[in-house]
């Protein structure tokens, strides 16, 4: 076969196994990963000063290295430098993510307590002991009121489930009843426009736990259990 044929035919044939890539990935669910704290917000510290925004942002490249063969995976910094709270959310909602996980370790005064925890989206419930102003307070980093937390609202029980799924994995690496699942009202959470959990992993004051924290092999076990619980969620939601 002449030469310039084969050129001709290479020519054709490449950019179009190319073009299948980006199909693939588009329709690949978009999970998107926050690594709590970073820059001065430096988070937790433990007794030989591992920093909480450390160990997020190591397990969250760990976390995504499990998730890319399935899924497209997008971080919300990949460096040592810190976000606000709308900042991280605004990541997910751009991204038009399918889900949105903050990774965190615990920072209990009880320091010789550890666990795990999956927190969902909660807001503050109503009472006769909440003044107007604290019914309408503005958010630290955008001005934007409490209210906004309505758009997390609508996703309350899917995110609920989320954290039950992956609660279900994580408990086997602690005592199952020092991993728990509960709602609370956190800004991380708030305006994010899909199914949303905050994780924290082990106390970090907790000497241990500190030391555990810093073994890749302990962090790629946590890993593996969360993807564990995403694999979960998704395959019951494609049912």
């Amino acid at each position: 076969m002449p030469a310039v044929l084969l050129i001709l035919i290479f020519c054709i044939i490449v950019p179009d196994a190319n073009a299948k890539k980006p199909l693939f990935e588009k329709n690949m669910p978009v999970v998107v990963i926050d690594p709590g704290h970073g820059g001065t917000d430096t988070g937790a510290k433990g007794p030989n000063h591992t920093l909480e925004k450390t160990v997020t942002l190591n397990l969250a490249h760990v976390l995504a290295q499990q998730l890319e063969p399935r899924y497209r995976v997008v971080l919300t910094r990949n460096g040592d430098y810190g976000l606000e709270h709308s900042g991280r959310t605004a990541v997910a909602n751009h991204a038009k993510a399918d889900i949105f996980i903050s990774l965190h370790t615990g920072s209990s005064f009880i320091r010789n307590m550890n666990g795990s925890a999956v927190f969902f989206y909660q807001p503050f419930l109503e009472s006769a002991l909440k003044t107007e102003n604290q019914a309408a307070r503005p958010l630290p980093d955008s001005g934007t009121a409490v209210s906004w937390g309505m758009i997390q609202a609508k996703y309350r029980l899917t995110s609920e489930k989320l954290a039950g799924r992956i609660q279900s994995r994580l408990a086997p690496i602690w005592q199952p009843q020092d991993v728990k699942v509960q709602g609370a009202p956190l800004l991380v959470l708030e305006g994010a426009d899909m199914p949303s959990v905050a994780i924290e992993i082990g106390n970090l004051p907790n000497a241990a736990a500190e030391k555990a924290l810093g073994d890749p092999r302990f962090l790629s076990r946590i890993a593996a259990a969360i993807t564990g619980g995403i694999d979960a969620f998704f395959a019951e939601k494609g049912n």
